[in-house]
């Protein structure tokens, strides 16, 4: 378990852009064997939370929030190299943000996750054109798909390739997230059986569970 001095060490550490010191914080949790589901919930997602909420308030500026974010990026990567001898577990994810959109750290987070949960990931990013999204996943024949929209004003553009997705691969199972579906009115006007809000790594975890593992065969 992460303690909270060192959560607020590395916290301090984002927003004071110390990348060293960042690194030097993951890379002992990692040599002290810390569960990696822990790292990446209790040390990246919630020091992105808190910095994220510190930016709506003007706690801090965009350009900490973006040198934060990029540190994080960094280390999501140097995480998933330190789990890179385990072997796949056969499943295929594709991770990608919707058309126009630019905020990429969520989807990033994500793919990290399901790389050290042993599925082989092609994460796409940021501002990924509709018709090369499905061109990947006719390439990949992917297991997941997950979606990121942090923008309300980009919903049509989500639904529009919810329904493109569907009408080429009405089975494959879909997951969207950001900021944009925080609502639960925005949640409901995704009324398809094959789509699932993660708005979490724990409730990412459990969907996971329930979709992907041996029992939910």
């Amino acid at each position: 378990m992460i303690s909270e001095p060192i959560y607020l060490h590395f916290l301090n550490s984002l927003l004071e852009g110390n990348k060293q010191q960042a690194i030097n914080i993951v890379s002992h949790l990692l040599n002290q064997n810390v569960d990696l589901k822990d790292i990446f919930i209790n040390l990246f997602q919630r020091s992105m939370y808190r910095i994220g909420s510190m930016w709506e308030t003007d706690k801090c500026t965009v350009a900490d929030e973006h040198i934060a974010t990029r540190i994080t990026e960094g280390l999501i990567e140097l995480v998933v190299h330190h789990n890179n001898g385990k072997p796949k577990n056969g499943k295929v994810a594709i991770i990608t943000c919707v058309d126009k959109e630019f905020h990429e750290l969520g989807a990033h987070i994500i793919s990290g996750y399901l790389e050290v949960n042993q599925w082989t990931v092609y994460f796409v990013g940021s501002n990924t054109p509709q018709e090369d999204i499905l061109t990947l996943i006719k390439e990949k024949n992917p297991d997941l798909i997950g979606i990121s929209n942090n923008f309300y004003i980009h919903f049509l553009r989500l639904t529009k390739l919810i329904q493109s997705i569907n009408r080429e691969f009405p089975n494959l199972k879909i997951i969207v997230g950001g900021q944009a579906l925080a609502e639960p009115a925005s949640q409901g006007m995704l009324d398809f059986p094959n789509v699932s809000y993660i708005d979490s790594l724990n409730s990412l975890d459990l969907y996971l569970k329930e979709n992907f593992s041996d029992n939910s065969k």
